[in-house]
């Protein structure tokens, strides 16, 4: 596994939870009611302006915070997200501004550390947004400083008043410096690692990323793949759930190389798939990265190679080499049971006359045309085999001399009748040689060469068939 991967998953990952909120937002919900039960209850034990405002102050929290959920509740678009996320922060700026008001003599060092973390969500939540936060923060501390002064005539601290205004500040322009910097390098890697990823994408290859066993990122070809959805994915199934490993390398193991497993789809089917895993660095912790390619594609590209690599490429039919295979599979059987193996080598008679006068595209016409007819005449143990130019070879088991020669008798009338190229009809003739095993041969080879001596002493006789004869090649029976 790349480190380019590694990285561009890593990059994804941090992207993708930067522009969805939501799980961050409904946190900080979840908190702002929290805190609104801990006004409530505990916010006449410190110093405040009156029971009046705390209760106010808790009402004011747990509103806000069920608007916010209901706000992010309804997101849909880039610009719902935009307006809930505004929102928020409008939110948490207002309930920090209250709370320096309610609670006395002077705000406390929480409200302080509370100010800090809204800055720090406006600087998360959009560009300057901790700018923003931090400048309506202190113009809020300002306006309560003056009217707890002069309005009711509370002591306040210069001092204090000096750090809070300060570090609000100091933290604002911090963040605001650092934060699009970190922006920035995001968007330098992710323009760097994006394409990488879509390019998976494109080509099907799941990417998955797990930690401590469970999928914490991946992209839409996993999710393909799978048939699950992200809402599925993001309720974090067990890895075992998802992926089931061949017997050389269960999930749980240390071996990080490729191997076989298959995906269990959400419909509960299993998916052949190759795998690629490697381990993040150690101080990532349990992290993996998967990569995930289906290997039925594999497999069909194999079974073409294979096919490719045994049948004639024109006509479809069985090669030399798949067709010496299958002869000496037939011999061995036929010495096995005492049965004899028939083989009718035939060379077509005109054929070059067509190529010269009709085209080499109607010799191929031709050749297709009698490898069917070929075909069609076969019982299902029988083989069909081209073995170069005009030349083909029938092996039938368990046919003796008699069966074979009735055989050549039907071809020859078969192979005659005429074949339309281009709306002309023409016609060849057939030159067949006959041997069987095991009278005139008990090998493969053996028995090809002695069909093949046949062959030539019929076509030398002006077409038909022949049966090889050991001396006199010429005995028709």
């Amino acid at each position: 596994m790349s480190q380019a991967t590694a990285s561009a998953v890593s990059v994804a990952s941090q992207r993708s939870v930067r522009v969805d909120h939501k799980r961050l937002e409904g946190t900080i919900g979840v908190l702002r009611l929290v805190a609104a039960v801990a006004v409530l209850t505990l916010g006449q034990a410190v110093p405040n302006v009156g029971p009046l405002f705390v209760i106010v102050l808790g009402v004011f929290f747990a509103g806000y915070g069920l608007l916010v959920l209901l706000a992010w509740s309804r997101v849909r678009s880039s610009a719902d997200r935009e307006g809930a996320t505004r929102f928020s922060l409008a939110a948490d700026i207002s309930l920090v501004g209250f709370a320096l008001f309610v609670f006395a003599p002077d705000p406390s060092w929480t409200i302080y550390a509370c100010g800090f973390l809204v800055i720090a969500s406006g600087g998360i939540r959009f560009r300057s947004g901790a700018l923003l936060a931090a400048a309506s923060l202190s113009l809020a501390f300002v306006v309560v400083m003056t009217f707890r002064v002069a309005a009711l005539g509370l002591p306040s601290d210069a001092l204090l008043v000096i750090l809070q205004l300060g570090g609000y500040l100091t933290a604002g322009v911090l963040l605001n410096a650092v934060l699009p910097e970190l922006d920035a390098l995001r968007e330098r890697e992710h323009d760097t690692y994006g394409p990488i990823l879509q390019a998976q994408d494109e080509a099907g290859e799941a990417v998955l990323m797990t930690e401590a066993g469970q999928p914490t990122y991946w992209n839409k070809a996993f999710e393909a793949m799978t048939g699950y959805t992200h809402d599925d994915l993001a309720r974090a199934p067990a890895m075992s759930d998802l992926v089931v490993a061949g017997e050389s390398e269960p999930i749980g193991g240390e071996g990080d190389g490729p191997f076989d497993a298959q995906v269990r789809r959400r419909d509960g089917s299993l998916v052949d798939v190759d795998v690629a895993r490697a381990p993040a660095p150690a101080a990532d912790g349990d992290r993996r990265v998967w990569l995930l390619r289906d290997a039925s594609v594999r497999h069909r590209a194999e079974a073409e190679l294979r096919d490719q690599a045994l049948h004639d490429p024109l006509t479809g039919l069985p090669n030399r080499a798949l067709f010496l295979d299958r002869l000496a599979s037939a011999i061995a059987a036929a010495q096995r049971n005492e049965a004899p193996v028939s083989l009718l080598m035939l060379d077509l008679d005109g054929f070059k006359a067509v190529n010269d006068t009709r085209g080499h595209q109607a010799g191929d016409l031709v050749l297709i045309e009698i490898a069917s007819r070929l075909s069609g005449t076969l019982r299902e143990s029988d083989t069909a085999a081209r073995l170069g130019g005009d030349e083909f070879v029938l092996m039938l088991p368990a046919t003796p001399l008699l069966g074979a020669i009735e055989a050549s008798r039907a071809l020859v009338d078969f192979i005659l009748a005429p074949i339309a190229i281009e709306g002309r009809p023409l016609s060849v003739g057939a030159s067949i040689g006959i041997a069987v095993y095991p009278n005139h041969g008990r090998d493969a080879q053996v028995l090809l060469a002695s069909a093949d001596a046949a062959m030539y002493e019929a076509k030398r006789a002006g077409g038909g068939y022949r049966t090889f004869q050991a001396h006199i090649g010429t005995t028709q029976p």
